[in-house]
């Protein structure tokens, strides 16, 4: 049945035996791979602010392309810190309003709240299922302080459009990359394109630093207040002219993050197979969907996801999650409920106005495993699995 309620549909309990192909699996490098830079940490004594933070920065510098990139403790951190830097930077004070998504990850409107301003939702595009760059156009206004955008699921949102938006609005596009480390457009990583744009190294993602966060932009005086703000606002002389947060990336993880980044044609390769091996079975079923990933890009796949037509396919998506759920594989209902229906955000949306393709979207996407474990082998069983849930 569609979930029409908008409220999140209960996790499905595993089997007792546990999940027999979980969501995700972290995937790693090998212990032998970082255990150098672990043994020179635990030698020197420096746990944070030292040579691994300073070279997976770099690394990731190389493979954006931006000026500059700063680590944070995490994606989340990243936002809100750069929110807060941008605020700070800002001269018109009546600029209030970030315009974004709802079809996202909550962290980006709790990033918003946190740094004083006001979320402004809008629609996605009913292919790529990331922001529509028409629906942001038309909610531009002279309170709006930033565009923030979103790389759902690792497809590319339409930079192109959104930063000639932006520039005609005067206002700064920011990204939420979460999902885009091995995301690419016109042949190049993703990353230098607008102010900042901030990618996440959590357990799910491609590049992996246990919890981390990166946020590349090209601006010195951004980067420069962005790392002040990761130090609680501390300029070094322990004196603070803008309030910030602890927001560091522990050596451990920069060494783990570093190592994870050399590994990613690799892990990009495996997840693109994986995405192939779905595809080959499931695409052309009635009443199955799949994001359109634009012909000038790449995706990371950080998530495979489909959507699911109830009358088309014979059985809707709860219905189908839970019969996966009961043969040992997990899955994942993003964004359901979309964060303009979420009680800590839904009261900065407008009753009248309708988000059609993101409601719709919300109720029918279902996302499969993916990760390291998930070789085309077990993306076509799992995919069998999900046509047989019909029955």
């Amino acid at each position: 049945m569609v979930n029409t309620a908008h409220e999140m549909p209960a996790t499905p309990a595993p089997p007792a035996s546990g999940w027999r192909v979980p969501f995700v699996r972290p995937d790693l490098p090998t212990f032998d791979e970082i255990e150098p830079a672990f043994r020179e940490s635990f030698a020197s004594g420096i746990l944070t602010k030292g040579p691994a933070l300073a070279r997976l920065e770099a690394a990731a510098r190389t493979l954006t392309g931006a000026a500059d990139v700063v680590a944070v403790s995490s994606c989340s951190v990243g936002l809100a810190l750069g929110l807060k830097a941008l605020r700070h930077l800002q001269a018109d004070t009546n600029r209030r309003e970030v315009i974004l998504p709802s079809f996202t990850f909550l962290a980006a409107p709790a990033a918003v709240e946190w740094a004083g301003y006001e979320p402004v939702f809008v629609e996605c595009a009913s292919d790529t299922w990331t922001v529509a760059a028409a629906a942001v156009a038309a909610a531009v206004s002279p309170r709006t302080a930033a565009i923030l955008a979103c790389h759902t699921f690792g497809c590319p949102c339409d930079l192109a459009a959104l930063s000639a938006l932006a520039d005609r609005a005067g206002v700064p596009l920011m990204v939420d990359a979460a999902h885009g480390l091995g995301t690419t457009l016109g042949g190049r990583q993703v990353g230098r394109e607008g102010l900042a744009q901030v990618f996440s190294m959590s357990p799910t993602k491609l590049v992996v630093a246990g919890e981390g966060g990166l946020v590349a932009t090209s601006s010195p005086a951004f980067a420069g207040l962005l790392r002040e703000l990761r130090e609680y606002g501390n300029d070094g002389d322990y004196d603070c002219s803008l309030a910030g947060l602890n927001g560091r990336l522990p050596e451990l993880s920069a060494a783990l993050g570093l190592a994870s980044l050399s590994r990613l044609p690799a892990v990009v390769a495996r997840r693109q197979a994986a995405a192939d091996a779905y595809l080959d079975v499931l695409h052309g079923t009635p009443g199955l969907g799949f994001q359109a990933i634009p012909a000038a890009a790449t995706s990371s796949w950080k998530d495979f996801s489909i959507t699911i037509d109830p009358d088309a396919f014979g059985a809707g998506r709860d219905a189908v999650r839970g019969r996966l759920a009961e043969r040992g594989i997990d899955t994942r209902a993003y964004y359901s409920p979309p964060c303009h229906r979420m009680p800590a955000f839904s009261r900065h949306h407008r009753a009248d106005h309708a988000l059609v393709v993101t409601d719709a979207l919300a109720a029918c996407s279902l996302s499969l495993p993916m990760g390291g474990h998930v070789t085309p082998a077990i993306a076509r069983t799992i995919a069998t699995e999900v046509l047989d849930s019909r029955r």
